[in-house]
């Protein structure tokens, strides 16, 4: 730690297209500013980024053209002194060079120059060197000093988007926690990122050394935002700016490093990208992300990082060499996957060194026994309704205001509201008032384009579906999801159980099949009747992606909850229809991610019951902090003004509750 930080630093500018570069050195070296040639301008450093997004969002190692761009940008880059002048410092220096990026224009900040690569070699690139490691460096007033560990890392989850995102997040950190070498302070999730409740919590200790949050940014007339959770107004954002302002007024001594997983949180902006502003006014270094990348990336990506971090072999936690380190592993793990370069790293000290371990004495946490009798993690206590209705045969209604489609929502949402812009539409709509205005200004084609491209249909059920569908027994359960979430669940879950899917539409109503033993099968026809004592119906009412992948158009706006939720005796035949409304009448309900205050969700629920109640035992959970309970339990706005009984419940606990439930299938 006593060895003088050494670094180059190079400035990329460009003035009328022309694309310069000139650089420093940490002994007060200097080396002129070059052009990087006619065939480099800014033109083809944005096709370049292009190219590789492409590739990243496919999935796909660079090809021999995009390899051969990335080598032709190495050497145009440090031609004219600077990689000589990289190769002096790198003798005296005791490890990897720190290669500081410094961008003069905002439009340059776009390029991944991580994956500039050295000619000659098929893997050469810079965020995976072991001889340099590129950062993108911030200009800050602010003092930079690695923090000294004495113990665990303590790391601070915020996730607006649910327990989904900190389940994954956990997983990735789970041997850093076992070895002692992490301290996972409780999250921040859900409806608790609501601004007032989460700046309650960054008041407070326990004070983090890493803050990871999972969830979207965008940039909105030149700020940079993050997304918190929905209110009953609508979205949520706060300005990277505030943020970083609240985290420096009350972590400024312990907060070292923030982890951005926003799809846009590395954007740059006329006012400096959120990593720029949390790097210069919060943290000593950000790692944010250019693009977005497969869920099953990030979740390596963090684990990898976190390792190279924390590691109880590590004297110090250098952010740059555990990246570079984080992304050699992605490389060979996902098929050289584009989506590596998308992890960036911003840093405004001379070295990548946030956290100083020379005096760390790491141990595994304390396992408490417990007695005999009990088990050895306790579940949270199941409340006595939800009990009894586990005890005995029930009908599944899942909602589409489930955490597991949050983040696609939300994306779709913004999409639909920045293509209206120019219009004036007002913040907050209803989302089916906001897509019955984009396709009376832009066309149902287009919308179905906007959906496809923001609902991915290869998305993997969330923990709490596979829980659920272990719990669910023959009969007919009924999922308002545009993807296929619960099918695939159940799929999983009970693969010796005959499965059917039925979605009704406009002009005909579909259906497949799922026989024990095989994959999902489209049938011509339906069936002449169900065994409801050993099948399991699926009921697939607002349509999209179907169990074979195949795209339906999807209930979005108020036209089509108008006409196309309609009741099943006019959609199915009259035998099916009295077979399937019988069940569905005797069964108590189990209602999850249902809101009152939706109009389609009442519309749906008056569409299967009629003015009958919903049956004797039926239950809702809601969210505490949706305040939704009264509303449930008056029933005025239910089939037959009848109430339900209702339990607030948070979704995380809800979670718990399911997968600690070891009793048999209804």
């Amino acid at each position: 730690m006593g060895v003088a930080a050494r670094w180059v630093e190079i400035e990329i500018e460009h003035t009328a297209g022309v694309v310069r570069a000139r650089a420093r050195g940490s002994r007060d070296e200097v080396i002129e500013a070059h052009a990087l040639g006619e065939d480099l301008k800014l033109d083809s450093l944005q096709g370049f980024a292009s190219s590789v997004y492409g590739a990243a969002e496919g999935a796909k190692a660079f090809d021999k053209p995009l390899l051969e761009r990335a080598q032709a940008l190495h050497s145009a880059v440090l031609r004219d002194g600077i990689d000589e002048l990289r190769a002096r410092l790198q003798e005296g220096a005791p490890g990897p060079l720190l290669v500081r990026l410094r961008f003069a224009q905002p439009e340059l900040k776009s390029c991944p120059w991580e994956a500039l690569a050295t000619p000659g070699e098929s893997m050469g690139f810079w965020g995976a060197s072991a001889d340099m490691l590129p950062v993108r460096s911030v200009a800050s007033a602010e003092a930079w000093q690695a923090r000294e560990i004495r113990g665990s890392v303590k790391v601070l989850v915020i996730a607006p988007t649910g327990a989904a995102t900190v389940d994954r997040v956990k997983a990735a950190l789970r041997a850093r926690i076992a070895s002692g070498e992490v301290s996972w302070l409780d999250p921040i999730e859900g409806s608790a990122t609501r601004v007032a409740p989460l700046f309650d919590r960054l008041r407070r200790d326990p004070s983090p050394h890493v803050i990871h949050f999972v969830g979207h940014g965008r940039v909105r007339d030149g700020t940079p935002e993050l997304q918190l959770a929905d209110t009953d107004e609508g979205e949520t954002w706060v300005a990277a700016e505030l943020l970083a302002t609240q985290l420096k007024a009350h972590f400024r001594t312990s907060l070292r490093l923030v982890v951005l997983e926003a799809c846009e949180g590395a954007q740059a902006a006329a006012f400096g990208s959120a990593a720029e502003i949390l790097t210069e006014r919060a943290a000593d270094a950000v790692v944010a992300h250019l693009y977005p990348v497969r869920a099953d990336v990030a979740r390596d990506l963090s684990e990898e990082f976190y390792r190279a971090l924390t590691g109880v072999h590590c004297t110090e936690g250098n952010a740059a060499s555990a990246l570079n380190e984080a992304r050699r592993v992605i490389l060979a793990r996902h098929n050289a996957s584009a989506e590596v370069f998308s992890a960036v790293l911003y840093l405004r000290g001379p070295t990548g060194v946030v956290f100083d371990f020379g005096n760390r004495n790491v141990a595994a946490p304390a396992v408490e026994t417990a007695p005999a009798a009990a088990t050895a993690v306790a579940a949270p206590v199941q409340p006595a309704a939800l009990a009894s209705l586990f005890r005995r045969p029930f009908s599944l209604l899942l909602g589409d205001r489930w955490r597991a489609e949050g983040a696609s929502v939300s994306g779709f949402r913004r999409a639909l509201h920045d293509s209206l812009s120019d219009l004036g539409v007002p913040p907050g709509l209803p989302m089916s008032a906001l897509a019955q205005r984009f396709v009376l200004r832009r066309g149902a084609e287009a919308l179905r384009i906007q959906f496809q491209n923001l609902f991915q249909s290869d998305a993997r059920p969330p923990s709490a579906f596979c829980a659920l569908a272990r719990r669910l027994g023959p009969g007919v359960h009924t999922t308002l999801l545009r993807r296929p979430l619960l099918e695939r669940a159940l799929a999983e879950a009970q693969p010796n159980r005959m499965l059917f899917v039925v979605q009704p539409g406009d002009e005909a109503t579909l259906v497949w099949q799922r026989a024990p033993g095989e994959t999902w099968k489209y049938m011509s026809a339906l069936p002449e009747s169900f065994d409801l004592a050993e099948q399991i119906v699926i009921l697939r009412l607002y349509r999209g992606y179907t169990p074979t992948d195949e795209f339906t158009p999807p209930l979005l706006t108020e036209d089509d909850y108008l006409h196309g939720l309609r009741e099943l005796e006019r959609t199915l035949p009259s035998a099916l229809a009295d077979e399937i409304l019988g069940h569905l009448g005797y069964r108590p309900m189990f209602l999850l991610g249902l809101s009152l205050l939706n109009w389609h969700h009442r519309m749906l629920l008056h569409r299967l019951f009629g003015s009958r109640p919903l049956p004797r035992g039926s239950l809702v959970t809601v969210d505490p902090t949706d305040k939704e309970r009264d509303l449930w339990e008056k029933g005025t706005s239910l089939p037959g003004k009848a109430p339900v009984q209702t339990v607030e419940l948070a979704t995380a606990d809800l979670v718990a509750l399911l997968e600690a439930d070891t009793g048999p299938r209804t």
